[in-house]
């Protein structure tokens, strides 16, 4: 019987830790291409550092963790097991800290981004505004369906964003694909929606560590040392 559960634990942590190994390097690929492409964006420079210096530090202990995990549970080997569970603790610490963030900061976080985003509606034909800021507008806009931040009048002329139509200019876009309502109200729900999704996948991916350190700790408490199964 044991055996059997060991047997099952062990593929259980392969998968998941084969799955974790390539978020791990989708991660870290994500915080180099936005370092490489940062000069595109114009947020504040420190604090765009510090959030993606964050992103690639949790990338590169995802990757950790994910290979341990399964050079640890093919080996088998205790040493490898203690680094495994070690990693994973340290990433619940960083999960627990990141969802108590999320749900205290909620609002305040709705508020910069909605803050920001009128900004540079505002800014929309000026120098101010990159390209790669106007670029986010046009998509928020596009598949949120709204145009400007309080409504189409925030621009002198509104964009191609703001028709249905792709690639339609304001002036040939047909009133009945025209976008007039503003965004303010489609933001916020966009953002509290964002927030709860994030919310649930750091809680369930607390409730997957919990459960791997647990399968890490029963298979090397019923591992004979030198037992290659």
């Amino acid at each position: 019987m044991e055996l059997g559960i060991k047997h099952f634990l062990r593929v259980f942590l392969l998968i998941v830790n084969t799955l974790t190994v390539v978020i791990g390097i989708a991660t870290v690929a994500v915080a180099v291409l936005t370092f490489v492409n940062s000069s595109s964006y114009d947020v504040g420079e420190s604090m765009f550092v510090v959030t993606v210096s964050i992103i690639l530090i949790i990338g590169f202990l995802v990757l950790a963790i994910g290979v341990f995990g399964c050079i640890a549970s093919i080996t088998q080997s205790p040493v490898l097991s203690n680094v495994y569970s070690f990693l994973l603790a340290i990433l619940f610490i960083v999960e627990v800290i990141t969802l108590i963030f999320v749900l205290v900061r909620e609002k305040e976080t709705t508020k910069v981004v909605m803050d920001l985003f009128e900004s540079r509606v505002d800014n929309y034909y000026s120098n101010d505004t990159t390209e790669a800021e106007n670029q986010a507008i046009d998509v928020f806009q596009t598949s949120l369906e709204c145009c400007g931040f309080d409504s189409f009048e925030d621009y002198d002329t509104p964009p191609e964003s703001c028709c249905r139509q792709e690639d339609t200019a304001w002036d040939e876009c047909p009133t009945t694909d025209q976008f007039k309502v503003g965004c303010e109200k489609s933001m916020k729900e966009f953002m509290d929606g964002a927030q709860d999704l994030i919310a649930a996948i750091i809680g369930f991916a607390l409730l997957l560590n919990i459960v791997s350190i647990a399968s890490a700790c029963y298979i090397k408490r019923n591992t004979v040392p030198y037992d290659k199964m």
